[in-house]
């Protein structure tokens, strides 16, 4: 009996041993295979300088703390390793930076550079797979059915719009003239741009929903900084230690908010687009304003093409509507809030700026027009070089699907390997821009622009997937920026120094961009005049 035991007992450790041995190797194996998988990137990262890396985090450790501290670990690793490309492992991810221009002509010209990061799926829960993550084949398609939405006669019949929504945001102002206690131009920018951005691209008024609009705003800042805060927190990868983390924080509802005024836009636009149809209208889905009618806009368009055949599914629409009412509305919100207090703090360059508003629009109380946005050459220039400081965007990030070659070291970065592309970095190169943290429109002077390389400044990106929506950005942040100076002037205690940075999807104020204003001349006053 005790030697069947003792032979049993044997049985059972051999079996133990077989399974720990086993798992032991099929570890080894799938290691082996995936070194063997990546032996091109291993072999090509070695020849690269680097942040300190660690198994599974990467670089991760680099970037603890708050956005601010973020964007401050990001801008002094590019200032030891840069501008030559160094390599960055984000998470088990491996990553090269690209910031020279003619690196930055040919990656993102590639096709074999199209496709985003894997990292964007960590967007999925908020933005989808609308243009701005959807993977190459979904982008095609509906970039091709999106991109004639925004031709220039389109861009015309907005105006009406432009300036409906800024009278009411000069309106809303006049409460904060003359004091002497700052306000934060986003809390009045932010809003009127998600108001315009509604009624422009989707044809719903939010002026009567305004508390869903706030809302909207508030849940995209937040969502911002989450899933940004995801990409070097490799331990919070998994959706449900993400869900677990976001409960803990009290953030559990966060997506739920910020999808609420997408649906209700959705929701309410078929129902008028199903009733039109009931009522036989010739279009059902032509707009009117002042009685006249007009094209399609983004939604309408998108409606119509789903009944003739696209089949875009519920959530492929709310995807495509998020994309464009968060890119519509934060990032000209940001770039027109820098804006303008970069004028104030420097109050010769706002003079400038509003002599040729002067000059162009004249004494009189016209509106300004489509062809007038054209001849403010020197507030285009403000702006350029706002985006020039301060880009919107300071970092995307592209992974090929093939070998590339770039010229500046004449290295071949292998497939697999996740392009880093850096406007905030590339912009600030001393040897493209001159003194490159002052405040220098001159930097967009005909001859300075020729002396550089045309990839020097990309603050919409740039190459066949670029942001689709840059001339609507331009259009819509000169006639308010024009409209802003001809009624008001903005002054701030701010010094340009004091701007600090943090860095979710956007790059934003970390103590937001606090002003005071004084009413203009009555003349050029609107609201004012007798």
């Amino acid at each position: 009996m005790n030697k069947a035991m003792e032979s049993m007992d044997g049985f059972r450790v051999s079996r133990f041993q077989f399974m720990v041995y086993g798992t032991i190797s099929l570890v080894i194996a799938l290691w082996c295979y995936y070194k063997w998988n990546r032996k091109d990137i291993n072999r090509f990262a070695a020849k690269l300088k680097g942040p300190p890396s660690y198994p599974i985090i990467g670089s991760g450790l680099e970037f603890l703390g708050t956005p601010q501290q973020v964007m401050e670990s990001f801008k002094k690793i590019t200032e030891e390793y840069g501008p030559e490309p160094f390599k960055f492992w984000i998470g088990t991810s491996f990553g090269v930076t690209i910031f020279k221009p003619a690196d930055l002509q040919i990656v993102l010209n590639n096709s074999k550079c199209l496709e985003k990061s894997n990292f964007y799926k960590l967007f999925k829960n908020a933005l989808g797979e609308g243009l701005l993550c959807a993977p190459v084949d979904k982008w095609r398609l509906h970039r091709r059915i999106i991109s004639p939405l925004f031709n220039s006669s389109l861009m015309k019949q907005f105006f009406p719009i432009f300036h409906e929504k800024n009278e009411n945001l000069m309106k809303k102002l006049s409460i904060e003239v003359g004091k002497t206690q700052p306000f934060d131009l986003w809390d009045y920018i932010a809003p009127i741009n998600l108001e315009t951005i509604c009624q422009t691209m989707m044809g719903y008024n939010l002026n009567t929903q305004l508390n869903i609009g706030t809302e909207f705003v508030h849940s995209m800042k937040i969502v911002s900084e989450l899933n940004v805060m995801r990409i070097y927190k490799p331990w919070l990868y998994p959706d449900i230690i993400f869900r677990i983390y976001r409960k803990c924080i009290g953030m559990q509802n966060i997506y739920k908010d910020l999808h609420k005024l997408p649906d209700q836009v959705i929701k309410e636009k078929k129902e008028t687009y199903a009733q039109k149809k009931i009522t036989n209208r010739t279009d059902a889905l032509d707009d009117s304003f002042n009685g006249e009618k007009h094209s399609k806009v983004f939604l309408d368009k998108l409606l119509a093409l789903n009944e003739a055949g696209a089949n875009f599914s519920n959530e492929e629409l709310r995807d495509e509507v998020v994309t464009m009412m968060s890119a519509g509305t934060e990032t000209s919100a940001v770039t027109i809030c820098f804006c303008l207090l970069l004028l104030a703090i420097h109050q010769d360059i706002q003079d400038k700026v509003y002599e040729e508003i002067y000059e162009v629009l004249g004494e009189n109380d016209e509106l300004i027009t489509f062809e007038d946005t054209y001849k403010l050459k020197y507030l285009e220039k403000v702006l350029k070089e706002t985006l020039r400081l301060y880009p919107t965007g300071p970092v995307f990030l592209r992974e090929l699907q093939g070998d590339i070659k770039i010229s500046s070291s004449n290295y071949v970065l292998p497939k697999g390997t996740t392009c880093i592309i850096s406007p905030m970095i590339t912009h600030h190169n001393p040897e493209l821009y001159p003194n490159p943290w002052l405040f220098n429109p001159d930097n967009f002077n005909s001859e300075n622009v020729m002396k550089r390389h045309k990839y020097s400044f990309i603050p919409f990106s740039s190459g066949p997937r670029n942001c689709l929506g840059s001339t609507y950005a331009m259009l819509s942040m000169k006639v308010l920026v024009s409209t802003f100076l001809r009624n008001y002037s903005v002054h701030t205690d701010t010094k340009l120094s004091d701007i600090k940075l943090k860095m979710d999807i956007l790059l934003r104020s970390v103590h937001g961009y606090p002003v005071t204003i004084r009413s203009r001349d009555r003349r050029y006053n609107r609201n004012q005049k007798s």
